[in-house]
Formats: structure tokens, C-alpha cells, sequence
């Protein structure tokens, strides 16, 4: 069976195409990305590869990139169910088509390329480094049910939670340089990448959300922050971090406890967040919370 024979590559990108051509590229694999792409690609570049059986019609990979930020695309990769094991051969020459046509319209950007784990991705990841990424770290992704009892936490004596947006661009990114270092939770790629660039990609999010995300002060001194995106009734934790002066004291999970309060009261169901393996001190941290193992995801990196 050839790629030809056999599939169906469908192509979206915001530059040129309308959001029903998004609509048809996405909507086979998870409804909830129409809802996600929507509000992004009105001020993100978002370019979609999908790939269809073109006999059963049913879908088996995308490939999606967004720019985060003004020399950084996120680029993620589904695998559908309906994709076999027998199906490699030519699920090999499908992905690398999809990624090298999107490699060729973000030439010059850096890739970060987050993909869930499964047996598929192991015997396909020698193409993600063929074109020259370069393999970085294991994570878990972790959800979380709100309205979830959650456990109580001593925090530390003077602390106060504040709005994120009560703080300036200054203030909050030199929090961010503070906590950026072995930080608690570090986002994807941080510690290969301009902190000051992330720190944007962050700060300027579209879904940012304005009740959820939170400072922690300790004495009068910015000591901690939580970063939450929302998008309708999911949310997602996309940064946390403590000074390294002001942690074990409660201040993490100050900010988490209180982040799960305002995002019940605010009709959110559920919570992700997305953290290093390596990090035990985050994942022991959101574990004592609750949240549960939803899957595994890698992270390659490339530069240019």
C-alpha cells in the first residue's frame, strides 16, 4: 500500500485559509480543538497537518504548530487509535512529509515538538531526529477533577496571594528570572531556551486567565507566581515557580490551593498540568493534590 493510494493529507494555515478549512483538518481527532484554535489563530500563526485513510475515512495523525512566541513554534503530534502497528511504513513517509512542510513554511523559527508516548512515537522517532531535533526530556502530563477535595497546606506566616495582573511586566518577569532557575514546575525547553523569550510567550498568552493566575508575596517581597490558562471549563497550569530564598514554605501550595478555589468558583471542571519526570519535587507536589496520571508526553528541541 502506497502513501499515495492510501492517504489523504489535508492542509490548514491561518495565513491563508478560513477557520471551516481549520474546522475540517481537526475536528475528526478532538472536537475541543476547534474550540482551542478558534481564539489563537487570532493572534498566533497556526499551521495544521492531518492525515485520513482515504478508504475509511478515519483520521490518523496531526501535526499542529503554533508560534508561541516571535522565533518559537510549539508543534504537538496526535496519534489516533485507528493507527496500527501495520501501518508504519507508511506512517513514516506521511510523517515526514507533514513535519518537513511545516519545517519549510517556519524556517528560521525554533521548534519545540511535543508528542504524547506510545509505541508508535518509539519507532518513529528516528525522523523527528533525522531533521535535526534533538531529543530532551520525558513528561507526565496530570489532571485534576476541580471540586476534588484537596488537602490543606500549612503556608508560611505574612503570605498573601494577588492577582498576576496587579504586577508589572518588570516586576513579574524578574520574579520569573528568580524562579526560573530549578525552578518547581519549568516549562517545556526553558532551561535550552532566552528565559526572557518564554517568560513573553507566557505573559502575553491569549488565554491567560486573569482571576486564576496569582503572586505570592511573603513580607512584602514577590516570592512566588502561578501562571493558569483557561480556555471555557478547562484550564491548565502553564507556569509555577518559588524564589529559591522562599521555598519549602508552603508557597507552591499556597498558590495551587487557592488557584483551585477561584477555578471552582469560576465553573472550570478540570485541571492539567504538564511536568518534567525529573522533577520530583513538582510531581510529588501536584500528587499530594490529587492529580492523577493522564499520559506521558516527550519533548524534542531544535534551534532553527
Amino acid at each position: 500500500m502506497t502513501l499515495k493510494n492510501s492517504f489523504e493529507i489535508k492542509v490548514f494555515d491561518s495565513k491563508t485559509d478560513t477557520i471551516d478549512q481549520m474546522i475540517s483538518c481537526v475536528c475528526p481527532f478532538r472536537l475541543e480543538l476547534v474550540n482551542f484554535f478558534g481564539p489563537i489563530i487570532k493572534t498566533k500563526h497556526v499551521i495544521v497537518r492531518s492525515v485520513f485513510c482515504i478508504h475509511s475515512k478515519k483520521p490518523f495523525l496531526y501535526i499542529s504548530a503554533v508560534q508561541e512566541c516571535v522565533d518559537l513554534y510549539e508543534l504537538d503530534i496526535f496519534f489516533s487509535e485507528n493507527c496500527s502497528n501495520d501501518l508504519i511504513a507508511d506512517m513514516e513517509v506521511a510523517v515526514r512529509g507533514c513535519l518537513g512542510s511545516i519545517f519549510e513554511s517556519t524556517s528560521g523559527f525554533g521548534k519545540q515538538l511535543f508528542i504524547e508516548t506510545n509505541g508508535m512515537v518509539e519507532k518513529i522517532k528516528h525522523i523527528f531526529l533525522a531533521a535535526g531535533m534533538r531529543f530532551i526530556t520525558t513528561f507526565s502530563e496530570l489532571g485534576f477533577s476541580i471540586g476534588t477535595p484537596v488537602p490543606n497546606f500549612k503556608a508560611t506566616s505574612g503570605l498573601q496571594l494577588l492577582p498576576f495582573r496587579d504586577f508589572s511586566y518588570q516586576q513579574s518577569n524578574e520574579l520569573f528570572q528568580r524562579s526560573s532557575i530549578n525552578s518547581l514546575d519549568c516549562p517545556e525547553g526553558l532551561k535550552f531556551r532566552n528565559v526572557t523569550k518564554v517568560f513573553d510567550s507566557l505573559f502575553f498568552h491569549p488565554l491567560l486567565d486573569a482571576n486564576g493566575s496569582l503572586v505570592a508575596m511573603v513580607d512584602g517581597v514577590m516570592a512566588g507566581f502561578v501562571m493558569v490558562v483557561k480556555q471555557q471549563d478547562q484550564a491548565e497550569i502553564a507556569y509555577i515557580g518559588v524564589a529559591e530564598e522562599c521555598r519549602s514554605r508552603g508557597v507552591g501550595s499556597a498558590l495551587i490551593g487557592e488557584a483551585l478555589v477561584i477555578l471552582a468558583r469560576d465553573k472550570v471542571k478540570n485541571l492539567t498540568v504538564i511536568v518534567d519526570e525529573g522533577n520530583f519535587p513538582a510531581l510529588n507536589l501536584y500528587l499530594r493534590f490529587g492529580m492523577k496520571l493522564r499520559k506521558n508526553r516527550i519533548l524534542f528541541l531544535t534551534e532553527g
